[in-house]
């Protein structure tokens, strides 16, 4: 079975390394996601960033999402609709000009596409058994006490040794805030296509920015849609984390954490896991279709953590 890829870019590693913000302090505001949490733990500061912890990236090249199937039937937004968006989303990180005509260092998968959407609409992470990456609507209830003004959640779930991502759901506030798709966007309503645009740069591992131009900046004004794109800062911050040379596997089909399941639990509708393996080689292997092989072997992790990261308005 097929999946449908976003962009048509493959990328040759050449050089090793480890993940670092590769930009001078004072030439830049983003900031990269570390393992230590400004919220809830004394973190080491550098000016507006966290400075202690391990960086949050993801180890592939090879990433994936979905967007759950019933769009949202309360602002009568398709699964169609978000999964163009979120395709747009993601493309403005995929095309981010990191000089000489080069990229950040990472490719994107639609999974839920061949399916007509993810089947789950919780936010989590199977511990043993396949995950999918979802984008989802809250219609029906915002669960997080004292945050009804936040228009999106995203939750990544990392490695707290290494920093290495292993999932990253986006939780869209619909039940108390006005959301739409269009161009022209009415005073009292959000933007989807700027809400995830700046939920996707989570998803990737950047903070917020100190920017307050740049898209990934905590707050924006209603209404304008200037931040569907990409300000300089965020480039320069996706670049940092995703260098274009930077030596990393590449899948030759991507798969979440323990394979890919579109339903809640990791299973299919009979309760059996629905299993599809990524096979990681030596750089620069040309990326295959997805194939369904079945008995992929959990991998061990050790500790790992949860982060929320918000989106707010100004």
């Amino acid at each position: 079975m097929g999946v449908v890829e976003i962009g048509e870019r493959s990328f040759a590693a050449v050089a090793a390394g480890v993940l670092a913000l590769l930009w001078a302090r004072d030439s830049r505001a983003f900031c990269q996601a570390t393992t230590c949490d400004e919220k809830t733990e004394t973190c080491r500061m550098d000016g507006a960033c966290v400075a202690e912890g391990a960086p949050q990236h993801w180890e592939s090249r090879c990433l994936s999402f979905g967007v759950q199937s019933a769009g949202s039937p309360l602002l009568h937004i398709s699964y169609r609709v978000v999964d163009d968006i979120m395709r747009k989303a993601f493309s403005q990180w995929l095309n981010a000009d990191c000089g000489g005509g080069t990229h950040p260092s990472f490719h994107m998968w639609d999974l839920g596409a061949p399916f007509g959407g993810i089947s789950c609409d919780n936010p989590e992470f199977n511990a043993i058994k396949p995950n999918a990456n979802v984008v989802m609507f809250r219609d029906h209830d915002w669960p997080y006490e004292g945050e009804k003004w936040m228009l999106a959640q995203t939750s990544t779930i990392f490695d707290t040794r290494t920093g290495a991502l292993l999932d990253a759901d986006i939780e869209i506030n619909s039940f108390k805030q006005k959301i739409t798709t269009t161009d022209v966007i009415a005073a009292d309503s959000q933007d989807l296509q700027a809400i995830l645009t700046h939920e996707t740069g989570h998803f990737l591992g950047l903070a917020h920015s100190n920017e307050p131009k740049a898209t990934m900046f905590h707050n924006y004004q209603a209404g304008d849609l200037n931040y569907r794109s990409l300000h300089p800062d965020d480039v320069k911050g996706i670049c940092a984390v995703y260098p274009p040379e930077r030596a990393a596997p590449m899948c030759i089909a991507p798969s979440p954490a323990h394979g890919f399941s579109r339903y809640c639990g990791g299973g299919d509708e009979d309760g059996t896991a629905s299993v599809t393996g990524c096979s990681c080689s030596t750089p620069a292997t040309k990326q295959v279709p997805l194939l369904a092989i079945a008995g992929v072997a959990a991998a061990a992790l050790g500790a790992v953590g949860r982060r929320r990261r918000r989106n707010g308005r100004a």
